[in-house]
Formats: structure tokens, sequence, C-alpha cells
């Protein structure tokens, strides 16, 4: 039998935060969503998000970086914007709270209506005016009959194959969420929507432009600074207590994972030393758990060789 907690949890327990909220569309924000049901695995309890879409989800076995993965996230009439969320491993934190994005079913399948209708609408549009500007031609003699075939054809099989993506195309920029967009990709969504993809093609050169990039990136800065912040303090907490390494060796190889990634993060911002110090922590974890002379430590002292020259 399924039990419920309410969110008043032990303080000392880890406590994994999060909430629940529906995505926004172009003329309505999102919401924070109560009454969901959570369930993550290896755990016997569900928790059920309050009005303000808030849950904590307490696991005395875990440690900070430590994976976690949900198997459930259930409420009558709504449903996951990324499907995929499902049995993909998420990392533990008594820090960042886990954010969760639903759908309402009954506004993702008008949305996927109205952006089917318009694609349809241009595309039927844009192929009558393509097969009209083809036919002028060849009745004038700009192109041979020959050409006419040939090009008509490779027009229609274009239809065909845009026809055939409209589906798909519809269902994601039905479950985009309006909120986490800035005023440029807004734009653009809503063009693409709207079925004025020639407008979104030409404001999507725009986001090429170095201003607009350097714009756009500054939030992204920050957020990849928060994770790296935060990676960075898994790492340093497995490499002081190194009798945890070799009790725990998932606990190990989840933190090199980890530390992998923060690797990658700061050589492609150009942070050299930090990514070598990152390597030279690792190495002395894979050095515990694995013995020096294995293949994964000489391959980390390859790392660290490459990055030294």
């Amino acid at each position: 039998m399924c039990v419920l907690y309410t969110i008043n949890m032990n303080a000392q327990t880890p406590t994994q935060k999060g909430y629940v909220k529906t995505i926004g569309r172009p003329n309505k924000p999102g919401v924070m969503l109560g009454g969901v049901m959570i369930r993550l695995r290896g755990e016997m309890n569900a928790v059920v998000t309050r009005e303000t879409g808030e849950f904590h989800l307490p696991m005395a076995r875990k440690k900070e970086g430590d994976a976690i993965v949900l198997v459930s996230v259930q409420k009558s009439g709504y449903e996951l914007k990324d499907r995929g969320l499902i049995g993909r491993s998420q990392v533990f934190s008594t820090k960042v709270p886990l954010e969760i994005l639903m759908v309402d079913l009954k506004q993702l399948e008008a949305d996927k209506r109205r952006i089917e209708a318009n694609a349809y609408h241009v595309a039927e549009t844009n192929y009558k005016k393509k097969v009209k500007v083809l036919e002028q031609q060849r009745d004038e003699g700009a192109i041979t009959a020959e050409t006419y075939r040939t090009e008509l054809s490779d027009l229609q099989q274009k239809y065909e194959n845009y026809m055939s993506l409209i589906g798909d195309m519809a269902d994601r920029y039905a479950r985009t969420d309006y909120d986490q967009l800035d005023s440029l990709d807004r734009e653009i969504n809503l063009c693409i929507e709207e079925g004025e993809l020639d407008k979104a093609d030409s404001l999507i050169h725009t986001v090429f432009d170095p201003e607009t990039v350097l714009e756009r990136n500054r939030a992204a800065k920050e957020e990849i600074r928060l994770r790296i912040e935060f990676a960075q303090s898994v790492i340093d907490k497995a490499n002081a207590d190194k009798a945890a390494i070799l009790r725990d060796l998932e606990y190990a190889k989840r933190v090199i994972l980890l530390s992998e990634n923060l690797i990658q993060e700061y050589l492609a911002q150009g942070e050299k030393e930090k990514a070598l110090d990152c390597l030279e922590k690792v190495l002395g974890i894979q050095k515990i758990i694995y013995g020096e002379d294995s293949e994964s430590v000489r391959q980390t002292q390859q790392q660290i060789e490459e990055l030294k020259k």
C-alpha cells in the first residue's frame, strides 16, 4: 500500500526539494501544480505536491551527487512535458531544487490542432505558388519540359516530406515552455506556431549576431556557474573522504562521471587549470578503486600530460 508523506520532514533527513508546474503558453503563463504524485526508484513511498506545486523527497540513504531516478509522475489530465524524464538519472542535491514540467492534455491537443492547421495551410499555399512559377517558366520557354518535370518531382517530394513531419513538429512546439524562452525565442516560436515560417527563418538568423549571442548567453552562463559550483563541491567532498570511496564503489564511479562532465565544462570555457585540477582528483579516485596500473588510470594520466603541453 502506498503511504503518502506530508512535506514536514525531519530537518536532519537528506531531502530533495522540487516543484511541479505547467508549461507556459504564448498568452498563458505556467502555474504551480498541486496534487501530483511522484515516486522514485528504490523508494517505498510516494509524495504528493502541495497546492504551491512544491514537494520534498526524504532520502536517508542518499548523499550529495548520488543518482536518483523518477519512475512515476502522475496527475489526471496531465502528462510530462519531457516524456523521457521517467527512468533518466538525476543528481540528488539538498540545495538544487528539481523542476518538473507538465502539460495540460486538453491544452496540448488544442495547441497541436492549431499548429498543424497553420502548418498545412502554409505548406499547401507555398506548394501551389511554386508549382505556378514552374508552369509559367515552362510555358514561357524559360525551362525545358524535362527540367519542369524534374523540378516538379523534386518539389512534390519535399512537400510530402514536410507534410510527414508536421505532426511531430506540432507536438514539439505545443510542448514548448514559453516561461523559459527569452524574447527572441518567444517570437521565433510564435511565428512557427502561426505558420509564418519565412519570418521565423529571418529571426533565427539574427540569433547569430555576436551582440545577440552575448546577451542570450548571460543567463546560461550563470546556470553553468551554479552547476559547476555544485559539481566541484561533490568532487571535493569525495576526495576528502577516501574511506567513503572504498565503502561505496558505485558512489565513486558516479563522482568520476560527474567529474568528467565538469572537465568538459571547464575546457569549453577555456578554464584549462581548473580542468587539470579536476582531472588530477579523478586520477586519485581511480587509483583507489581500480589500482595504480589500471587502464583507466593510464588514460587519465595521458589526458593530464596532453593538457599540460
